[in-house]
């Protein structure tokens, strides 16, 4: 709220925009990460976590170039100076954290791939399902 009473539209809407991708990125990685443990949707949930950290960077230069026209027009820029620096941290640990996932991906999947085998340890195999019988057939 911050922004939109003090700078101006285009300032308000990617402040606010920012953190609704940084919302809706935390929410689909916790469904993701949680339940669909295959290999599209990882890697779309990476890929995500590298665009908003590219995003993040970007708007950490944009907010820089912000700073020079304030301080050129003899305004306070102290604002201006938080937020890059918010965008630089968050864009630092959304790049580490796509480091450490893209590290670990395989493990990952692994974990999906273990917890089906657990169905079979229990004396079944693949080879002896039997599917259910239709009536009338």
């Amino acid at each position: 709220m911050w922004a939109m009473s003090s700078r101006g539209g285009a300032q308000a809407f990617i402040t606010t925009w920012s953190a609704v991708m940084l919302i809706v990125l935390c929410m689909v990685g916790t469904i993701i990460m949680r339940k669909f443990h295959n290999s599209v949707f990882v890697g779309a949930f990476l890929g995500a976590v590298v665009a908003a950290s590219q995003m993040f960077f970007l708007l950490f230069l944009i907010f820089l170039g912000f700073i020079d026209d304030r301080v050129e027009n003899g305004m306070s820029s102290d604002g201006e100076r938080l937020t890059s620096f918010v965008c630089l941290v968050q864009s630092l640990m959304l790049a580490s954290f796509a480091a450490l996932l893209a590290g670990h991906r395989s493990e990952i999947l692994d974990q999906k791939i273990s917890l089906e085998d657990d169905h079979f340890s229990d004396g079944g195999d693949a080879s002896s399902y039997e599917p259910p019988k239709r009536d009338g057939v």
